[in-house]
């Protein structure tokens, strides 16, 4: 700044400005990254498996990309009252891994500010924030399904304290990017911490989806979806989170905004996952999903079930070993289906079912069927235009990393 302008500035603006820049923190550093490579049993580049019409794959030993997010931010101001701001950032980025140099254009999924502690009685403890953000997302991690997720530009209050439950509301905005005149808002409304039985809680989730267009735009489908979800902690070492979905119109997926969605598009879906670590050498997690949805005025069902065990021989080596298995039942059509097993040699940061980074050689073993073949898109492992041709069976080897910090 100009040392003029400075002189000319009043010494009370002088002595606010120069603590704005005491209160500034040290910035942190946190991310998550995976790659690796691999071969088929069939030579040439890895092959990974996912189920046509499934929202999501057993990962283990079956991620074909180098995926990387990296996250910056700090504490920006603190004030004598304890209210503080954080400047929240996290670009990321994907790449097929397929090929030996990738370039990427990186996305800036996340840009906010959040204000902590912003009020006293049941705002003691809020938070507000503006910006794009990744939103309270629940998701599977075996299968990295984000079964409840609503992220995106917004803003909005969390952590009001109830005393029963903790209230969090949030407006989310999706536009469409081919036409400037469509746009939806989701009102996100949450009730958690709700306490029902020893070391059990529940969330209760509203949205409302509003259709925002300007003249002359094409119509887009308001909708809601709510969510129950039941998470028991302190089981065996680790959790057991259920939840119930129902969604209508464009919130019939996983949360947001689909503005190709109809009215009369619906979902119903049941989510269980368990994690646990006894004491021992043993950790794992299991899952189980079942939907039914209509979209366009055609039904389908999926149904997932799967569960990584993994044995830890030492503080640092263990065995992974993933089996899953998907069905999806289109309306009028054959049952596809698909198997997938791993095993995994791992050498880790620790004994934990959680314990990053770690190091993986594995080996993968899928099968699935000629409905599941036929609905591949081409040039994918189930098609028989793919690295496997008519087989319905194949395999890959390959070794991979994964880590977060």
């Amino acid at each position: 700044m100009n040392k003029f302008f400075l002189k000319a500035l009043p010494a009370a603006v002088l002595m606010a400005l120069s603590a704005s820049a005491q209160a500034a923190l040290p910035i942190d550093f946190g991310g998550y990254i995976r790659s690796g490579f691999g071969t088929s049993s069939e030579g040439g580049k890895e092959a990974c498996f996912g189920l046509a019409g499934a929202s999501s794959k057993y990962r283990l030993g079956n991620e074909c990309e180098t995926y990387g997010e990296l996250k910056f931010g700090g504490e920006a101001f603190k004030a004598a009252n304890g209210t503080t701001f954080r400047i929240n950032t996290l670009v990321a980025f994907s790449v097929n891994q397929n090929q030996d140099w990738e370039q990427s254009d990186p996305s800036w999924r996340e840009m906010n500010v959040v204000a902590d502690k912003i009020g006293t009685g049941a705002f003691a403890e809020a938070r507000a924030w503006v910006g794009k953000r990744y939103y309270d997302r629940q998701d599977v991690h075996i299968t990295d399904y984000y079964f409840w997720n609503n992220s995106g530009p917004g803003a909005g209050l969390e952590n009001i304290d109830l005393g029963a439950a903790k209230l969090a509301y949030a407006v989310v905005r999706t536009a469409d990017d081919g036409d400037s005149k469509r746009m939806g808002l989701s009102h996100d409304l949450r009730f958690s911490g709700i306490k029902v039985n020893p070391d059990g809680e529940l969330t209760l989730g509203l949205q409302f989806n509003q259709k925002r267009n300007a003249q002359g735009a094409a119509p887009i489908a308001s909708g809601h979806l709510l969510t129950i979800m039941h998470t028991q902690g302190n089981l065996l070492g680790g959790f057991n989170k259920v939840a119930l979905q129902y969604g209508k119109g464009s919130a019939a997926n996983t949360g947001g905004f689909s503005l190709g969605a109809s009215k009369d598009d619906k979902v119903v879906r049941l989510t269980e996952q368990i994690m646990i670590q006894p004491k021992g050498a043993w950790s794992g997690m299991g899952t189980f999903v079942y939907e039914d949805k209509e979209t366009a005025g055609v039904s389908s069902k999926w149904t997932s079930i799967g569960a990584r065990p993994v044995y830890h021989f030492t503080d640092n080596y263990s065995l992974a070993v993933e089996l899953g298995h998907d069905i999806v039942k289109p309306e009028g059509g054959e049952s596809r289906n698909l198997t997938k097993l791993t095993f995994a040699p791992q050498l880790s940061a620790g004994n934990s079912f959680w314990s990053r980074p770690v190091l993986r050689a594995f080996y993968t073993y899928a099968k699935w069927n000629k409905a599941a073949q036929s609905a591949a898109a081409a040039e994918t492992a189930l098609s028989s235009t793919g690295v496997f041709g008519g087989k319905t069976n194949g395999s890959s080897v390959g070794f991979q990393v994964e880590s977060w910090w």
